[in-house]
């Protein structure tokens, strides 16, 4: 059935953990990246594939374009190398083979990018690379979530009274993109990938909510602590 029926493909599979071992990361982002791949070019009606990235997959750098950047090693060498490895030799090699990467999930996402290049000829693919994915906007309804990743873990121990004080920037940039924004710019590439008049078959967004050109002013940690606030006290005075 996948083969005859599917025309687009989302893949938003990933583990999302900063902190996960090596060999997960790469099994699960890169490796599973490259059996969907695999997949992908076996089906018939495919018209496009949206992979879902990261704005960190390139945080190293100063300055990002929607491109792919070159990785230091070459994925398929590193997936095979997993299959023999010692799991206390790779753990301990990881500290020198992530940099300048500051972790193994925005580690692992670069690579996945990389194989999609290799990977993914004569495909049509949309890659987007989404900020710190946050509480719907509007659909289905403000605020809606259904995990307690990265701000809406801290806004909910927050909310609750768990979570008293915090060590950290006040000014820095909450960078938090809701996640219908999210959905809907995802929905949008494939119609874009199928009818781009200039046939293109790779595209690469960069979606932070806030940037040079944002219309709208950042939401700095701050701000999120004062509303967390509100929220909370306007609740218990009902």
């Amino acid at each position: 059935m996948l083969f005859e029926s599917v025309s687009v493909v989302f893949h938003t599979a990933a583990t999302v953990k900063f902190d996960e071992a090596l060999k997960t990361a790469i099994e699960v982002n890169v490796s599973g990246t490259k059996k969907l791949l695999a997949l992908c070019h076996e089906m018939r009606q495919l018209e496009a594939i949206v992979h879902v990235s990261t704005a960190y997959s390139n945080c190293h750098l100063k300055k990002i374009e929607e491109k792919i950047y070159p990785s230091p090693i070459q994925p398929n060498q590193l997936i095979d190398a997993l299959q023999w490895m010692d799991e206390g030799v790779l753990k301990a090699m990881t500290p020198g083979l992530i940099p300048p990467w500051p972790n193994t999930y925005t580690y692992a996402k670069a690579l996945a990018e990389t194989i999609i290049i290799s990977d993914g000829s004569n495909l049509k693919i949309g890659i987007v690379r989404p900020s710190i994915v946050g509480a719907a906007m509007r659909f289905p309804f403000p605020g809606y979530i259904d995990n307690y990743n990265g701000p809406s873990g801290l806004l909910a121990a927050i909310g609750k009274g768990a979570l008293r004080t915090m060590l950290g920037n006040r000014n820095a940039i909450a960078d938090i993109v809701p996640v219908d924004y999210a959905v809907d710019l995802m929905i949008a590439v494939p119609w874009h990938l199928v009818n781009s008049r200039y046939g293109a078959k790779l595209l690469v967004l960069f979606f932070p909510l806030f940037s040079e050109s944002s219309f709208y002013p950042p939401w700095r940690y701050l701000c999120l602590a004062h509303v967390s606030r509100r929220f909370t006290t306007s609740r218990l005075d009902r």
